[in-house]
């Protein structure tokens, strides 16, 4: 795991409110309590200075370690394990010496590589999948990030997963949404409508075999969501939406902008499924833009001009 030690900028207390006190030094802790903090003056985010151990070496987004470690971070709410962490660290810093061109090609790749990662599939993925067949909305980030930190991919990931929809459906919103009332065919057949009127997945086919998961309980209203969340067609139907949604709430750590949203999903919606070289671009000009790399920092060392075209 990427050690780093952090000296605070300082900070000038240069105004006061009305009753002469300065604002409130503030850690906040949005990605849970095992993972780095952010510090806030009043309402001001302070950048940190980070500097490697021992040294006075300033590190930055553009270090390969450092910003593999936030992949780790942005996509899958962990810290990295050793072995992973060496081996996207290789993939980058395997590039000759001031190669620029290899080196952006392999830190794009790396990144987009967060995104394939069955890891994030299971875990991120799976909440939105929740959402999307459930109410046919997409979460917000404030929901998406408390929910996906509820799903640990250790070695109890079906059970946590099994946790994780087990309790959405007590939820009070599903709950209004899909009254405990309903038969086994009224909700398999409102969420069967609900997917197919807001991704387009017909899984009508599949409806008695979701209707047999029912048991009248809430788990059994559980499994048959989860069986829905794991269906090939709705997948791919929702594909191209999760990776455009996940890049702003990895990289930008926010909701989408409508326009900015509607931009990249015409742009995707272009190409075949999972297309690498569509993908890598759209995440080039996410980790060159101006707002991803002033998170760590106050210099902008990139542009879109280095993106495919």
């Amino acid at each position: 795991m990427l050690k780093l030690t952090v000296c605070l900028l300082t900070v000038v207390l240069g105004a006061f409110n009305i009753m002469g006190q300065a604002p409130t030094l503030r850690i906040v802790q949005p990605d849970g309590p095992n993972l780095p903090a952010e510090l806030y003056y009043g309402d001001i985010k302070v950048k940190p200075l980070r500097l490697r151990p021992g040294t006075n070496q300033v590190i930055t987004i553009d270090d390969a370690d450092f910003f593999v470690n936030q992949q780790y971070i942005d996509f899958l709410s962990r810290f990295p394990d050793q072995t992973g962490f060496d081996y996207w660290i290789s993939q980058i810093a395997s590039c000759p010496a001031a190669d620029t061109l290899c080196v952006n090609a392999r830190r794009i790749a790396v990144s987009d590589a967060f995104f394939f990662e069955p890891e994030f599939h299971e875990t991120g993925g799976f909440v939105y999948h929740l959402y999307r067949a459930s109410f046919g909305t997409d979460p917000t980030y404030a929901q998406f990030g408390p929910d996906r930190r509820q799903i640990d991919a250790g070695t109890n990931l079906d059970q946590a997963k099994s946790a994780f929809a087990l309790d959405f459906v007590q939820r009070a919103p599903f709950i209004a949404a899909y009254p405990t009332s309903m038969s086994a065919a009224e909700f398999v057949n409102k969420l069967i409508s609900t997917i197919q009127n807001t991704s387009g997945a017909d899984l009508s086919s599949q409806s008695s075999s979701l209707m047999a998961l029912y048991n009248g309980t809430n788990a059994g209203r559980a499994a048959i969501l989860s069986a829905i969340e794991t269906n090939q067609v709705f997948v791919d139907a929702e594909y191209n939406r999760l990776f455009v949604l996940s890049e702003y709430f990895g990289y930008l750590r926010r909701d989408p902008d409508t326009d900015g949203f509607n931009f990249w999903i015409s742009q995707v919606n272009r190409y075949p499924l999972r297309n690498t070289d569509v993908q890598h671009a759209m995440v080039c000009s996410f980790i060159t833009s101006a707002e991803y790399q002033l998170r760590f920092g106050s210099t902008i060392t990139h542009n879109n001009e280095e993106c495919p075209q």
